[in-house]
């Protein structure tokens, strides 16, 4: 019980801490000659984009000729992301559905492309149906794509938020807090419940639901220096290509996606190189078409339904339209960098190891 209600606190401190923890970290001044990428070392698939991205010598090539350089700044969660962007824009972002509607309503994105296409799951250990929920506690990350999965299940089971305890934490509090008893289940995106699955054999997936990440870049860039724009366009590109080539490949890059990942937490990961992997290989680079910006996701406008369901839980104001959002996918440049491959050297690699 102290265990449980110590971590509910550290819980607290964590999701409440907002912006600050990112302003003592990093200088988030916006810098002349700097091109500024955020990233999530521990979403996967999005930290094997990010990874492989950092150490393309092609694209630090392209970069040096415009006299600017890359500079990384990492977080635990997209929305992390969004509230230190609405004050500090980046350059270019690898965030979920929700962290890039969010961005989209605070200021002018352009969608580079799609980042994954993945289940979000609800993981419990003493439950094996939603129903079972019932007032008990679940854990969840505000306005992530993994909520919105949650609320889903919670209507399919015919519950309401009324009707469960909701506890906000950060995704990698989770395990432990469904460990320790803190939370009888929790909802969230890998590589979050392989480690829950892999740490106990009682803990299972009683919920999935479809979720999606995205590569987003500043529109301001996109207009003021499309050139460069498409340099990270085509980095992107690139790094799938690359991955997809060979086995050898993609274990490079799943080592760098631990390296990076224990750089930013401090701690060696959880999860499995050859786990890692075969996340990236399901929800990335055996996605059909990717990389690609697809017009339609499950028969809806990409976001369109995510959109909705903000704006549903007061996260976005009821007045707002979707325009920023349609805006959004109206750039053009994935479509440009890969009608030219050779141009944008989509298929020659160079990357430090």
């Amino acid at each position: 019980m102290l265990k449980a209600l110590l971590l509910l606190m550290l819980s607290f401190a964590l999701t409440t801490a907002g912006a600050e923890e990112y302003y003592e970290r990093y200088d988030l001044r916006p810098q002349p000659g700097v091109i500024r990428l955020a990233v999530q070392p521990m979403a996967y698939p999005l930290a094997f984009i990010s990874s492989v991205m950092q150490r393309d010598r092609i694209l630090g090539g392209e970069l040096d000729k415009a006299q600017l350089k890359l500079q990384v700044f990492a977080f635990r969660k997209g929305n992390d992301i969004v509230q230190v962007a609405s004050e500090s824009a980046f350059d270019m972002a690898f965030v979920g559905d929700m962290p890039t509607v969010n961005l989209a309503v605070r200021m002018p994105i352009a969608i580079g492309g799609l980042g994954k296409r993945n289940f979000s799951s609800v993981i419990s250990r003493d439950y094996a149906r939603l129903e079972e929920l019932r007032g008990h506690k679940l854990g969840y990350s505000p306005g992530s794509s993994s909520h919105l999965v949650l609320m889903h299940g919670l209507r399919s089971a015919k519950l309401s938020e009324r009707d469960v305890e909701l506890v906000a934490l950060d995704p990698a509090q989770m395990p432990d807090a469904l460990e320790s008893g803190a939370v009888d289940a929790f909802s969230a995106w890998e590589p979050t419940p392989s480690i829950a699955l892999a740490r106990n054999p009682r803990n299972r997936a009683i919920f999935k639901g479809m979720s999606t990440d995205w590569v987003v870049l500043r529109r301001s860039l996109t207009t003021s220096s499309p050139a460069v724009a498409q340099s990270l366009i085509a980095a992107y590109v690139r790094a799938i290509n690359w991955m997809r080539r060979s086995k050898s490949n993609l274990e490079h890059a799943a080592s760098w996606v631990l390296q990076d990942g224990q750089a930013f937490t401090g701690a060696k990961s959880a999860i499995t190189a050859e786990r890692a992997m075969e996340i990236a290989r399901k929800d990335l680079l055996d996605v059909p078409g990717a990389p690609a910006t697809p017009p339609l996701v499950d028969g809806a406008p990409p976001l369109s339904r995510e959109f909705a369901f903000l704006k549903d839980i007061g996260r976005i104001a009821s007045d707002r339209d979707d325009k920023p959002l349609r805006e959004a996918f109206a750039y053009q440049g994935l479509t440009q960098v890969q009608a030219d491959p050779k141009r944008f050297s989509l298929f020659r690699f160079d990357y430090a190891r």
